[in-house]
């Protein structure tokens, strides 16, 4: 129940989002409730390979409107993490649904995963979160099925999903 209500929920703000630019999302909420919105759509935005939306122009525009940034970044931060708990819960969910071709190599992950020191494994959690123009559940996806604990990677994945919607407000707010 709980997944089709989430699924319902994505794909219906990934419709709004389709076909309305984020510059009209924030005229049509209204400044104020652009912090509202930049969590939202940093939420929905960080479900990256299954939406057709980016959190980042919308941030851009946010930081161009001149929003408080010292409020935007963290609540974007923290969105963008919750929607990768989100990905993170549906690998979670479907690792009993591995086909047995896989199950080979999510057992290799596994292990390769307990065989680097933990202090490596979060800052590639971080380098990959906060520099790579990937999607981020590019990367939590295999460590939910892999069996890793999200509470593992919040911390670096909280602090990589500031970097990007920094470097997006610094390029707003200086013309670029």
């Amino acid at each position: 129940m709980l997944f089709a209500l989430v699924l319902l929920l994505i794909v219906g703000w990934s419709l709004l989002f389709l076909y309305t630019e984020p510059a009209q999302v924030i005229a049509w909420m209204g400044v104020e409730n652009s912090y509202l919105v930049g969590f939202l759509i940093a939420v929905f935005g960080a479900l990256g390979s299954v939406t057709p939306f980016s959190t980042y122009p919308a941030v851009y525009a946010m930081a161009a409107a001149e929003v408080n940034l010292l409020l935007l970044i963290p609540l974007v931060a923290i969105g963008l993490t919750l929607g990768d708990a989100l990905f993170f819960y549906f690998g979670v969910s479907s690792r009993s649904m591995v086909p047995e071709r896989f199950e080979a190599k999510v057992e290799r992950i596994w292990h390769w995963l307990e065989s680097k020191p933990q202090i490596f494994i979060q800052i590639f959690i971080f380098i990959y979160v906060g520099f790579s123009p990937f999607a981020n559940n590019l990367l939590t996806a295999p460590l939910a099925l892999a069996g890793y604990r999200f509470r593992k990677i919040v911390l670096p994945l909280t602090l990589g999903n500031c970097s990007l919607p920094i470097v997006a407000s610094y390029l707003a707010t200086s013309g670029a």
